[in-house]
């Protein structure tokens, strides 16, 4: 099968650009805008992880609508189970709506061998209204490589952690490769799923415990998931997850929940900017925060939503802040208790103060930098983001003379959390692109939520001690259409 090694943010944000100047011509009114697709993506509304439609169909099938848009002849040689076969003209076209129509509860998920045909089907289906779509991250590569192949043959598995996925490893063959009673379990000749080598298989980075759990709070800082249990009440633990229903599903027992959108508004014509240091006192008062408060935050697959939130309070003088890392998935794997009641935290008085740890950079200092070269400018998005093969923004580029290390080069995914990369790596990578740690330094991403991770990993980890954080980002600097960009790849 071919793959489309597309990041599933950047794959389906680029098809609903791409789609967005044609369909502006056509005469139905959309019910979903294209201002809403980069939301959409954002927080994750357009793609189901292979092993997430492994665990539906395994619990629920029926509650799934899985639609392949392969060729007929590729279907036939492998598809999963109750899979429909409709290419993409035939979905969007009267086959397709009338299969929608009679499943309006289902949960519709587009698979292919990569992403790009079912990103392209989920924008227009999007257009049309339908919010229950998702595409198959990674396709049906992504699906045999982390749900069908044998767990000791997967990256960054160990023996132990192999042994406890077998299981499901074969519940999942016993499902999605039937097998014949004719052959006395052979698996089937027409279905059988193709086997990469592991020698293909890309290893993954190497990942560190920078927890320094301290004896109190007094500066940012990462912290351990058993440090925030031992510490218990004396914290005031922030999930700072996207998605309330993931807060209500499960949480830290007392953790307050403050996602990224509750931080943001538009200002000046700019949207997604963080708020004033004034509205930020009044929200993280409601939250039960003061001055003297010891501040964890914490998320699941996203390490930028804490450091997001480790920056808003940093932005109002908080310095009792802290990430925890691993996630809820390292508090999970120790067996740490979850609760679903929500926090009721008590209203206090918080009153901001000066912020030395932050500088915030404007749009004129961005300008600056980029025209009379006053500071690097380090720009974190995906590299194809960056070079402008994609965009959901106005224009599609960089701004020129900015360098690309995309945010997620410093951390690594493991069966046990996101972490950081180990700091001698880090340091070395950033030394490699030509910057230390006393040259004025400005990080931007597309919305400054990605920067957010990239600003804290150079100033709290790194110890780069002249750095800006740009709010603004490309989805500013982009809408100025007199301002000059860039495309292709960086220099360095």
């Amino acid at each position: 099968m071919n793959s489309f090694p597309i990041a599933p943010t950047a794959a389906i944000g680029a098809m609903a650009l791409a789609l967005a100047v044609a369909l502006l011509d056509r005469q139905t009114q959309p019910t979903t805008t294209v201002q809403s697709w980069p939301e959409a993506v954002d927080a994750g509304a357009d793609h189901l992880a292979p092993t997430e439609l492994a665990e539906r169909l395994l619990g629920d099938p029926d509650s799934v609508l899985l639609i392949d848009v392969r060729p007929a002849e590729e279907f036939q040689t492998f598809h999963l189970p109750n899979a429909v076969n409709l290419d993409v003209a035939e979905l969007l076209g009267e086959r397709g709506t009338d299969l929608l129509a009679a499943h309006p509860n289902k949960l519709v998920v587009l698979c292919s061998n990569g992403m790009t045909h079912p990103a392209q089907a989920w924008t227009e289906l999007a257009r049309r209204g339908h919010a229950n779509v998702r595409v198959l991250e990674d396709g049906l590569d992504g699906f045999v490589r982390d749900v069908l192949t044998p767990p000791s043959l997967r990256p960054a598995m160990t023996e132990a952690s192999a042994a406890l996925a077998l299981p499901h490893f074969e519940r999942s063959v016993a499902a999605f490769l039937p097998r014949s009673a004719a052959q006395d379990g052979a698996p089937a000749a027409t279905q059988s799923a193709p086997q990469k080598p592991a020698a293909e298989q890309p290893a993954k980075p190497a990942f560190a415990r920078l927890a320094t759990d301290p004896a109190q709070l007094t500066k940012p800082t990462i912290v351990s998931a058993a440090w925030v249990a031992g510490r218990g009440s004396a914290l005031v633990v922030i999930d700072a997850r996207e998605k309330p229903e993931d807060y209500a599903a499960g949480h830290i027992t007392g953790a307050r929940h403050l996602p990224i959108k509750a931080l943001r508004e538009e200002r000046v014509g700019v949207p997604e900017e963080l708020l004033q240091p004034v509205k930020l006192a009044e929200l993280f008062g409601s939250l039960g925060i003061d001055v003297e408060s010891e501040v964890v935050a914490y998320a699941d697959a996203k390490l930028q939503d804490p450091a997001h939130l480790a920056l808003a309070l940093i932005s109002a003088g908080h310095q009792k802040v802290a990430i925890m890392e691993g996630g809820l998935a390292a508090w999970k794997l120790e067996g740490r208790a979850l609760s679903i009641e929500p926090a009721v935290p008590t209203t206090k008085k918080y009153v901001p103060r000066p912020a030395p740890d932050l500088r915030a950079a404007t749009l004129e200092d961005v300008k600056l930098a980029s025209a009379a070269s006053k500071a690097r400018i380090v720009d974190v998005r995906p590299a194809d983001a960056f070079r402008g093969e994609v965009s959901t923004e106005a224009r599609a580029g960089h701004i020129p003379g900015s360098l690309n290390r995309p945010y997620t080069a410093d951390v690594a995914s493991t069966e046990s959390g996101l972490y950081w990369r180990p700091v001698e790596d880090l340091r070395r990578e950033y030394e490699a692109m030509g910057l230390n740690r006393t040259e004025p330094l400005i990080v931007s991403c597309r919305t400054g939520h990605q920067a957010a991770q990239t600003w804290f990993t150079l100033r709290y980890l790194l110890g780069y001690e002249n750095i800006s954080w740009y709010d603004g980002s490309w989805k500013e600097w982009a809408a100025r259409s007199e301002l000059p960009i860039e495309s292709g790849p960086t220099s360095k």
